[in-house]
């Protein structure tokens, strides 16, 4: 159910590239492992790889299955309300629980028949209840599961329209979701207990936000792509890229376009430390950016790789990472050249140069990488024949 990007596209801000390596590396070799059949997305919890899929027999639910760090199953959960929910998009809070977010039908009411007695119903026959049908999956939802994989709360709000979420931001001051609702981006704030804001709309079928971040004072961040003018910023590029801040109830109060000339850019992927990742396409040059930026939504350090333009990104230990669908050699990285497009993983320090290169043998598609203590970097990726695999930089 979740849309993959139609348009892959984001800085009429100009970063400074980053600084070119001293010498380069060598490309290294990381570790692939099998992951849970149809799986979807994964987080990370503690010392559980959560793996997340949406199963479809007599209703449509949700499964989730944590592995642990001998890659055996910890527990399995299936969010089965009786009628249907999908997920679109997961996150994990600092206490490790898992928070999904997606579209569900209310549960079906089953109505029991008024008994008939007497003369009317001589042989007492018994009267079949009968189920309702099948509602429209119109409630925007939040599923809360604890690390041991138990299903916490459940919180429904109606929004007439079956909704799809892009991203789900958790933090102490409550909870920031994102995606669209007839094709067009909506933000909408909800406290720790499932109590659901007001749901903004922010501009039309031609902008889409693609990942949020939940801030401690309870603003967010929004990033993602935009064809329109959006809070007085008029369109640069074919298509930009875009960064904005929203105030608790989703005004906008801050926002900067990332554009390229006759380009189209988009902002896949960011976290709470503004390292974002997305493709740049000028014609028939496709690249991935990644932009280290401020608070202020500065740019401190850039880059730009070609690849086939989808990729994750990822803040961790001092480092940035950048996974990508390569296709060719990449200047300060050794021992890389790619027959075809091939997944890589590459470490950044901190002022954006290259320290490291992982290549993963077999993989295509980056789909998600995550990070904790315990487990290190891990990510998901797809093969070309759309096989979904876990892997990690650290070679067997």
């Amino acid at each position: 159910m979740k849309r993959f990007l139609a348009a892959i596209v984001g800085a009429s801000l100009v970063a400074a590239p980053a600084t070119a390596a001293p010498k380069s590396v060598t490309v290294g070799l990381g570790s692939i492992y099998s992951a849970p059949t149809n799986t979807e997305t994964m987080v990370q919890s503690g010392k559980n790889l959560i793996f997340i899929s949406n199963t479809n027999l007599t209703t449509s639910d949700i499964s989730i299955t944590a592995q642990d760090l001998t890659r055996s199953q910890a527990w399995q959960l299936t969010i089965d309300s009786g009628s249907d929910e999908a997920f679109t998009a997961a996150t994990i809070d600092l206490q490790g629980n898992i928070w999904l977010a997606g579209s569900a039908a209310l549960p079906a009411v089953v109505e029991s028949a008024t008994p008939i007695i007497g003369i009317d119903n001589p042989d007492n026959v018994q009267i079949e209840s009968s189920t309702a049908m099948r509602e429209d999956m119109d409630q925007l939802s939040l599923w809360k599961v604890s690390p041991a994989g138990e299903l916490l709360a459940t919180y429904l709000n109606p929004v007439k329209v079956i909704p799809v979420v892009s991203a789900i931001s958790v933090a102490n001051s409550g909870i920031s979701i994102v995606g669209s609702l007839n094709a067009k981006p909506f933000f909408i704030p909800a406290t720790l207990t499932g109590e659901f804001g007001k749901l903004v709309s922010i501009g039309s079928e031609k902008s889409e936000i693609n990942a949020v971040v939940r801030h401690s004072d309870g603003t967010s961040s929004l990033f993602g792509s935009s064809a329109e003018t959006l809070a007085g910023k008029p369109v640069a590029g074919i298509r930009d890229g875009f960064l904005a801040r929203v105030s608790k109830t989703g005004a906008i109060t801050k926002l900067v376009r990332s554009s390229a000339q006759k380009a189209a850019r988009s902002w896949l992927a960011g976290d709470s430390n503004f390292l974002l990742t997305g493709p740049v396409i000028t014609g028939k040059v496709r690249e991935s950016a990644i932009t280290k930026f401020n608070s202020s939504f500065a740019p401190v350090w850039t880059t730009r790789i070609a690849s086939n333009g989808v990729s994750r990104s990822l803040s961790a230990n001092g480092n940035s990472y950048l996974a990508i669908s390569s296709r060719g050699p990449i200047s300060g990285i050794t021992g890389w050249r790619p027959a075809s497009p091939s997944l890589l993983v590459i470490t950044f320090d901190g002022k954006g140069v290259i320290k490291g290169a992982t290549a993963l043998p077999g993989l295509v598609t980056p789909l998600t990488l995550t990070y904790s203590k315990e487990q290190g970097v891990t990510g998901l990726a797809s093969s070309s024949d759309g096989t979904v695999s876990i892997f990690t930089l650290v070679s067997r």
